[in-house]
């Protein structure tokens, strides 16, 4: 079948399956079973698939007809400009989550520091993997509870040359760490979808990503004050906090720190205007 007829297929049976953006997953996944580039099957529509091309191609194509995300259908999601391995056992990064690299580089504006670096929940690593590309001096601590996160981190800090700095340890947020480690610098991005909305999340998410890395408990804070609680055992002297939040819950949050003695020290928005990163320090 020639590229434009199985494009034009594909497509309808994406598109009555509801989701919005077809052409443009269709044209990813093609991309991805033919290894072309985009433009190159735009300006190719008359080449002919052979058949396990098409085959692949139209198993890529039920598996987005059943609301799998496109980033674990092809195993990949770009992160502040590089491409990182995910799957089901991660939280796919996302564009929001680069303000919290943003923010951190504003703070540190010196790439040459030596700086501690400890990110709770790791995940997919994109960001304590970012973090360590462009501080090359710095050392890391991943910590996350899920051991199928961390085989994920692991891949994807081999992938980007930095895993002889990033220490990966299985933990239930703090537990893992030893009382006399400190760090200039903790980040995390954690569970914070209150457990009434989940079911209320478009189906890429509440079928396909891990529960674990969306339930923040009733309210979605509950990750915070455990962290709020225990942070400053594992902080340096100046060290700070930068926290990755969810919609309207920068003022509770703020709270939450303020009751274990910590201050605000600056937030960031995303583009749509929503406060998306706090950074707290010790009073």
């Amino acid at each position: 079948m020639r590229i434009s007829d199985i494009l034009a297929q594909a497509k309808r049976e994406i598109m009555n399956a509801g989701v919005s953006n077809s052409g443009l997953d269709v044209l990813i996944l093609l991309s991805h079973t033919l290894s072309f580039s985009k433009e190159q099957i735009v300006f190719n529509p008359d080449f002919e698939l052979n058949l396990k091309q098409e085959e692949d191609f139209l198993k890529a194509v039920a598996r987005r007809v059943a609301r799998e995300p496109i980033s674990h259908i092809i195993n990949k999601r770009e992160f502040f400009g590089a491409d990182f391995f995910v799957n089901s056992d991660v939280l796919d990064p996302r564009p929001d989550s680069e303000i919290l690299i943003e923010a951190v580089l504003q703070k540190f504006s010196n790439k040459a520091l030596q700086i501690k670096i400890l990110e709770v929940g790791v995940g997919s690593g994109c960001l304590i993997i970012t973090l360590l590309t462009l501080y090359n001096q710095a050392q890391a601590t991943g910590l996350d509870i899920s051991k199928k996160a961390l085989e994920i981190s692991a891949k994807n800090a081999e992938t980007h040359k930095v895993l002889s700095r990033l220490d990966l340890r299985n933990s239930d947020v703090f537990s893992a760490l030893n009382s006399d480690e400190k760090f200039d610098l903790i980040i995390s991005n954690p569970p914070y979808i209150p457990t009434a909305d989940i079911l209320e999340l478009e189906v890429e998410v509440n079928k396909y990503e891990p529960l674990s890395a969306l339930d923040g408990g009733v309210d979605g804070l509950d990750f915070y004050r455990r962290i709020a609680v225990a942070a400053r055992n594992f902080l340096k002297e100046n060290g700070e906090i930068f926290l990755e939040i969810g919609y309207g819950q920068k003022e509770k949050i703020t709270e939450i720190f303020a009751e274990q003695n910590f201050t605000l020290q600056a937030f960031k928005s995303d583009l749509s205007g929503v406060d998306r990163v706090l950074q707290f320090k010790s009073k």
